[in-house]
């Protein structure tokens, strides 16, 4: 008997791959994570505890590549930067210089926070 083709082989290998980005990322930052989640979020694209829990939205899974790299670096800072203020800003050049076009151009739809 076979089974009907699922979307879930799907997901799973793109959560996968999206979970491998950040890692890499990570270690560029030099950052540690204590867990890095993909799950469903109706509010936000990302978050970041204090524990050092990063979880994203699945959907972010569906956006551009540009776009998952402004969130993933984002929130990976604030494992080092817990605000938004200069520091945050500078090493977000840093790290992806055109950030904020990026962000710019995503915003214009966007419905969600960081």
């Amino acid at each position: 008997m076979t089974r009907p083709p699922d979307n879930q082989g799907d997901s799973r290998a793109a959560k996968k791959q999206f979970k491998s980005e950040v890692a890499r990322w990570a270690a560029i930052m030099k950052v540690k994570p204590a867990q890095i989640r993909v799950q469903s979020m109706k509010k936000k694209w990302a978050s970041c505890s204090n524990r050092g829990w990063g979880c994203f939205s699945t959907d972010l899974l569906l956006e551009s590549v540009a776009f998952q790299k402004y969130v993933i670096v984002h929130e990976l800072l604030h494992l080092q930067v817990p605000n938004h203020g200069k520091l945050f800003k500078s090493l977000m050049n840093a790290y992806l210089p055109g950030w904020e076009a990026i962000l710019a151009e995503r915003n214009g739809s966007a419905s969600r926070s960081l």
